[in-house]
């Protein structure tokens, strides 16, 4: 008898309160070491392909920092957008480096504006996980937010999963609905899922 829906996600409730444990106790300076890596890991990706526009988002106070990332994107020009909680949706917004945020639904640094953009507009988009297996499916945080939003694509652009290198290639279950990533950038090493570039 197969292991059914509900006992796959009692078991990702289980491995996501370990991880977030583990986060919790990271110091702030080695969080902000994680996310300059993981900022140079991403641009290296995205120098094969030059994107115009790229998804990304404002990091929590337990996720490697994406503060160095952002900046980068903006000092090279590149459009961003960054998502901001919508009922049970996510709304893309242009972000710039002088764009006002407040902190929004599940602690997250939103932008202030009405002015909605397309998510089909991004070439790339960088993702947050907490967890990703050996094939390249992702953990999120339960809420399904980037699910939703990756199946209103028809080809989806390239997706960049963000975690820490202990997070990567761990054994986690996988629903019908769990996103699979084109790459893994961790503080270590860029782990290539789809052999050639969007």
């Amino acid at each position: 008898m197969g292991i059914n829906s509900s006992q796959e996600s009692d078991r990702k409730a289980i491995i996501r309160r370990r991880l977030r444990d583990a986060r919790a106790v990271q110091a702030p300076f080695e969080r902000m070491e994680v996310g300059h890596a993981i900022s140079h890991g991403v641009l290296e990706v995205l120098n094969a392909s030059l994107p115009t526009c790229v998804a990304a988002y404002f990091s929590t106070a337990t996720e490697p920092s994406t503060d160095e990332l952002l900046e980068s994107l903006w000092a090279r020009g590149i459009r961003v957008l960054t998502p901001r909680v919508h009922d049970d949706a996510l709304q893309w917004i242009d972000t710039s480096w002088d764009s006002v945020t407040q902190i929004g639904a599940f602690g997250i640094r939103e932008v202030q504006s009405e002015q909605v953009a397309d998510l089909q507009d991004a070439q790339a988009i960088v993702i947050p996980a907490l967890a990703i297996d050996p094939m390249g499916f992702r953990l999120g945080q339960g809420g399904g937010f980037y699910d939703r939003a990756l199946a209103e694509f028809i080809d989806p652009p390239l997706l960049i999963a963000v975690v820490h290198d202990r997070e990567d290639l761990l054994d986690i279950p996988v629903e019908s609905h769990d996103a699979r990533m084109d790459v893994i950038v961790t503080e270590l090493r860029i782990r290539y899922i789809t052999p050639t570039q969007k």
